[in-house]
This record gives structure tokens, sequence and C-alpha cells, in this order.
């Protein structure tokens, strides 16, 4: 399946809570220095990264996984019996970042970059609906030191790559440093809408420059690396980029490109959720763009939800994609993602109302299979099984290695097996 570029920033978001939900497996703690410990929790096809710093000054943590692992995490704290963290470090925005902040209250003190709060109030964010207690604090645009526990901790903007409000955060004593999405376990990376798949290079370099050749690196997602391992992926970054440059220069398309497998020196790197094939998509969307993507409708589509219902909402999208075709963005990812957050906040009946617009506006859209597992899980939180069912297997005939349909469709079937 050719995976739309448009579609997967998306899905890359809403999918890493929906697959948390089916999944019970506590938070994995691994001691990386003295008082610092990684806490992860495995979201089927890769992890999530936390920090935490723990002494006598207390918790302080980075990132704090997704909503639906919140609780998870917490209990994982709470065993250091320490208290509610005293400081929330989010590296960037994305919600299996930030989940968790709520969940210990209006105490912590969170530092994020600048452009967070924004962010959290635009885009499909709004949808989200986060308490305040998820808002920073304390907002950086350059750097910022801490002094805790005996740890110089210095964080440092490098805005750009993945997101638009990166930060990444080096415990100097304990020569550990959270690159956040910088690196997703040195497998490809994944680029939001507000990123830039060219500047990955430039901020990794700058990374390297600020950091001394012992560290060890933990990523926001899955493996720990060395200094070393990020050289080479810097390589990795400039030669695969280079390399599709020029074959694009060439008059060769996206397709030729990966049919000559021009970047299979490489392929160690795919992984997670970005295989060789969306790297090289990425690569030539980003060197083929002319100036910035335009936003998705999910300010207006959110104000006529709250003020008018669902119904009217996806009757204003029709209009907007009808009349003012110029404006937003139009494709399967804004019905899709709207649905997604409507339904992790429970509300079930205006999910359904978006995700089966999606359906029927975009039948033949990539992620098809997935706004029929969003339906499924709609339709079951409703106490309509049999439908439930109904979305589930049409999930699982679209895509039949989607794993969480898999999953939930023997729940549906089975339940209490």
């Amino acid at each position: 399946m050719r995976i739309s570029i448009r579609t997967a920033i998306v899905v890359a978001i809403t999918l890493t809570a929906v697959v948390a939900m089916a999944q019970e497996e506590p938070v994995k703690l691994r001691e990386l220095a003295d008082h610092l410990y990684l806490l992860s929790t495995d979201q089927g096809s890769y992890t999530t990264n936390t920090i935490a710093l723990v002494g006598d000054d207390g918790v302080l943590l980075v990132d704090t996984q997704a909503s639906s692992d919140a609780a998870y995490l917490k209990e994982a704290v709470d065993k250091f019996e320490k208290g509610t963290p005293k400081y929330i470090i989010n590296t960037h925005r994305h919600v299996e970042h930030i989940g968790g902040n709520a969940i210990f209250g209006d105490e912590p003190i969170v530092i994020a970059h600048e452009l967070v709060p924004k962010k959290l109030k635009s885009g499909s964010y709004i949808f989200n609906e986060f308490p305040e207690a998820t808002f920073p604090d304390i907002t950086l645009s350059d750097s910022l030191t801490l002094y805790f526990n005996g740890e110089r901790i210095e964080l440092h903007a490098l805005p750009g790559s993945h997101d638009d409000n990166e930060i990444i955060v080096h415990f100097t004593n304990a020569k550990v440093v959270h690159l956040s999405s910088l690196v997703n376990g040195f497998n490809f990376p994944s680029i939001d809408s507000h990123g830039d798949v060219l500047k990955f290079a430039e901020c990794v370099a700058a990374a390297i420059e600020l950091l001394p050749e012992d560290v060890m690196i933990v990523s926001g997602h899955n493996d720990i690396g060395t200094w070393s391992d990020l050289r080479t992926y810097h390589a990795m970054l400039t030669e695969t980029t280079e390399i599709v440059r020029v074959a694009l220069a060439e008059g060769k398309d996206v397709e030729t490109i990966q049919s000559e497998n021009l970047l299979g020196d490489w392929e160690r790197y795919a992984g997670s959720y970005v295989s060789l094939d969306a790297w090289t998509e990425y690569l030539a969307e980003g060197l083929q763009r002319s100036g910035p993507l335009k936003e998705r409708a999910f300010v207006p589509l959110y104000k006529a939800w709250k003020s008018e219902g669902a119904t009217a909402a996806v009757e204003l999208y029709r209009s907007l994609k009808r009349d003012h075709p110029d404006e937003y963005l139009f494709d399967d990812a804004t019905l899709q993602a709207s649905g997604s957050k409507l339904l992790g906040n429970g509300h079930y009946q205006a999910a359904v109302v978006f995700l089966e617009a999606n359906l029927q506006l975009y039948p033949e859209a990539d992620y098809t299979f997935y706004t029929n597992y969003l339906l499924a899980r709609a339709h079951n939180e409703l106490g309509e099984r049999e439908l439930a069912i109904q979305y589930c297997e049409k999930a699982l005939e679209l895509n039949p290695e989607f794993a969480a349909a898999t999953n939930f469709l023997q729940e549906l079937k089975c339940p209490g097996s």
C-alpha cells in the first residue's frame, strides 16, 4: 500500500492513542545513570520514552506519554516515593509527549518551547480540549539551564525538523540527553505538518556540536544510541537527501526512485512507522515544495461543532470544500483526525458523524481501514456491538495485517476471552 504522506502525518499522531488503549503493558523501567531512569511504554511498533530524574529535591520528568498511558506513568512515578513531580519538561507538543501532564495536577512546573501554548489551541489539537494543567508555565525560544538533584540540565531549542517546537534536554553530569524526535531510535524520522524534512540534517548537526562524544542518547521513540550513532544518522540524512535531489533533477519521479532502490544502502533505517518508500516520499515532497502547506479546517469545524453540533460541522466542511477549495487543505485527514479526537474524549456520537462523513467523501483513501476501525470503537462505546463488528471486519478486509483491528474484533466476538 502506498502511504499518503499528508495522511500519515495525522495518522501517526492519532494512532498512538488508540493502539495504546489496546495494550495493557505497564511502563518498563531502566536505570540510565545514578538517579536517572528511562520509563518506556510499548506502542506496538515503537516505544514512547520518558526520563525521570529522582533525588532529594523530588522528581523531574521529560515527557509524560499519551493520556491513555498516563495512569501507568503515574503509578511508576509514585513508586519512587518522592511525591508529585516538581518539574515536567515537554520536548514538543505531540500528544504522546504531553498527554500525561494533567494527571499530575497543577503542582508541577511545566516547561516547553514558546510555541507550544498556541499549538495546543490550534489545528487538530483544538479538539483535544487539553486541561490547563497540560500547558507550560515556563517557555523558551533558545536555551535554559536548571539545577535539580545535583544535575545541571541544559535545555536547547532545536525546532524545525520533526516539528517547529522541539527542545532537547541534556543532563550534563550524567551525560544523558533526551533528543526528542530528532531521532526515532535512529530509524527514518517522521515529519509533522509544521516540520520540514530538509531541516533534519541542520538540527542534528547542531545537536552533534552541542553534545559530548560520550553522551547517551535517548530518543523520543525506540532505542538508545550513542554520539557515534548520531554522526552516522546525520550522514544518512545528508546522503539520502542528496540522492533524491539529484534523481529529481534528472527527471525521475518518486515511483522511479523507489523502484530503482536508490536509497537501498540506508534500508536498515526503515522501521517504526516510516518505511524506505515513505522516507523517499518525505524527501521528494520536501524538495519539491514551493511554499508552506495550507492549513486544514480544524478551527472552523471545532467552532461549528461546539456551537451547532457535529452535523452542522460536517456540513460546514462540505461547503468549504465545495465553495472555498483553495482556502484550506482538503483531504481525508481532517475529518478522520477530528473524529479520532472526539472519540478519545468520549464524544462518541459526534465521532460517528465525523467519521461517517469521511468515508462518504473519501471512500478510496489510503487510511479508510483506519476510519472503519475508529467507527468500530465508537459504535462499541454506544452499545452497538453488531455495527462495531461490521466496521471492524471492514477494516480488516481493507488491511488484513492491522493488528489492532484483529484484536478488537476478537474482543467484540468473544467478550471476556
